[in-house]
């Protein structure tokens, strides 16, 4: 399984970066939006602002955002403020199930981490934590957004206009998903989702969308785990 989770991510990693642009509206005048992936990045740099302000209220409430898309530093983050008891009340048992699903990706940063906090716990703890940790891998897994990334592009590309090349997207920009400069805004979850798949927006480049869908088909196919359990994953050795 962790073969296929890798081998899933590095499609995920290859760079869009020639295309991070800020929209232009059809005057030739930019205005106050942004594109998908320079939404995500500036939600992931004001959480990190706001973590090492000590404002750990904001912060929680911006990578708990994160964490329904799947950014694994958010969900790592989160793990530590169980820990530390940084705004949430300390709790090993949290601690332990936000660590192990940030290391179902596999970053031995993560693993690691999640080791240290499983050696703090009781014996007795172990049952409750991997119980929770379960659940969360359920709800927010890498499987989990596969699912909700894949319907989250089949719902957008219905609204593409038709051409004798295919399906263009190109009435479709990112102010359909949200993804706003405002500094006072946060792009919604649709944005930042595309943002976590490298996509600058729907209309950026059709073909990589499809591209992507078969990558994102091809995962679920294989995997269909029904529920997640714990004991499925070769990452950890719980």
């Amino acid at each position: 399984m962790s073969k296929r989770i890798l081998t899933f991510m590095l499609v995920l990693l290859v760079s869009q970066a020639s295309h991070a642009q800020f929209t232009v509206w059809s005057d030739g005048s930019p205005r106050a939006q942004m594109n998908a992936v320079q939404a995500l990045q500036q939600m992931q740099q004001r959480a990190d602002q706001a973590y090492s302000d000590g404002d750990y209220k904001m912060a929680y409430r911006l990578y708990q955002k994160m964490t329904k898309i799947g950014d694994n530093f958010s969900q790592f983050r989160i793990a530590t403020m169980y820990e530390e008891g940084l705004y949430l009340p300390q709790d090993l048992v949290q601690a332990y199930a936000w660590s192990y699903l940030a290391a179902e990706v596999g970053r031995k940063q993560y693993m690691d981490y999640h080791e240290s906090i499983k050696a703090k716990l009781a014996p007795e703890q172990l049952p409750q934590a991997r119980s929770a940790a379960s659940l969360l891998v359920q709800q927010k897994g890498i499987f989990a957004n596969m699912v909700k990334s894949d319907e989250m592009l089949r719902e957008a590309l219905k609204n593409c206009t038709g051409s004798r090349v295919g399906n263009r997207c190109d009435a479709i920009s990112s102010i359909s998903f949200n993804c706003s400069a405002a500094n006072e805004l946060e792009g919604n979850l649709d944005c930042l989702r595309l943002g976590s798949l490298g996509l600058t927006s729907i209309a950026a480049q059709p073909a990589d969308i499809r591209k992507l869908q078969i990558s994102l088909r091809d995962f679920i196919d294989q995997y269909q785990p029904g529920q997640v359990e714990l004991g499925d994953f070769e990452l950890i050795d719980d």
